[in-house]
């Protein structure tokens, strides 16, 4: 069983070649059925989107599992014990806060958006997943690990887009619900994102991934 969280995820996504022209506002905004299973190796986190309120789309999260076990018991033991029990957090509300990213992981995990004959956004990210302990007694029930709960982050746009997103570079917030029916492992996500973009200066297009990556772990 998958654990109720706050789904927070840093994004960093690539652009491609440089393009000057105004600034783009972006939203984008997650349909049913949007979510996936981290027992699925990798753990792919997707569905339908509503870009600019009007517009069809699609986003995904594909998530880094290098390392992680394919036996489904060891596999989520392993994902408790690497990402959600060392970090713990007593103070009230008690929560354990799961940390998928750089620090925990071998790579940041893919980030993607197709804005349906416009254009795609590809990157990187990483996430934060927050389980509250009801309870405060720091030790993780049932009733904890499968309750509705909220997510929210930050998404950082570098480059590599195709179409209308083509050089530009940017940053945005989203927030939303997360759900599961225990004993299913599938986990269903509904948020929105709000994105401004700018033309890439031409000092970004030069940075090394390595450079990139390790500014937003």
């Amino acid at each position: 069983m998958r654990a109720p969280i706050v789904f927070v995820v840093a994004v960093i996504i690539a652009l491609s070649a440089p393009a000057y022209g105004q600034d783009i506002f972006v939203w984008v905004n997650s349909l049913d059925p949007s979510g996936g299973d981290f027992m699925d190796s990798p753990p792919v986190l997707s569905g339908p989107a509503l870009i600019d309120y009007v517009d069809v789309g699609s986003w995904s999260i594909t998530m880094t599992d290098t390392g992680w076990p394919t036996d489904p018991v060891a596999r989520e033991q392993y994902i408790w014990n690497t990402f959600y029990a060392p970090y713990y957090v007593a103070t009230p509300p008690a929560r354990w806060i799961g940390h998928f990213d750089a620090t925990t992981q071998a790579a940041l995990n893919g980030y993607f958006v197709d804005h349906t004959g416009v254009g795609t956004m590809v990157g990187v990210c990483s996430v934060m997943i927050q389980v509250d302990d009801l309870d405060g007694d720091a030790v993780l029930d049932e009733d904890e690990w499968c309750q509705p709960s909220s997510l929210s982050g930050a998404v950082i746009l570098i480059r590599e887009g195709t179409g209308r997103y083509d050089g530009y570079c940017g940053e945005g917030y989203y927030f939303g619900t997360r759900d599961i029916q225990c004993p299913d492992t599938y986990e269903s996500f509904s948020y929105g994102v709000d994105i401004w973009l700018e033309p890439c200066p031409s000092a970004v297009e030069n940075e090394s991934w390595g450079t990139i990556k390790a500014l937003y772990q």
